[in-house]
């Protein structure tokens, strides 16, 4: 699935993502929804959002899926 990112494009990307960025990732790349993240992670599901937002904005990532694969390739999610 990874070979469907560019390979030129994710050396690109200097993105530093905060911890909160990281995990809200790891849990959507499972398959967890806004809210079941918030609840896993204690915290809202508005807040769940914002993060996602700010790590897509980041990876250059127009949705979470391509989001998640960024920064898997990226060696971000472990």
């Amino acid at each position: 699935m990874l070979n469907f990112i560019a390979p030129s494009y994710i050396p690109e990307i200097d993105a530093s993502l905060t911890a909160r960025e990281v995990e809200t990732l790891k849990w959507s790349a499972t398959g967890k929804t806004y809210s079941e993240t918030g609840l896993i992670l204690s915290i809202y599901e508005r807040t769940v959002k914002f993060h996602l937002v700010n790590a897509m904005r980041k990876l250059h990532s127009s949705n979470k899926v391509e989001a998640s694969m960024k920064a898997y390739a990226l060696g971000m999610l472990h």
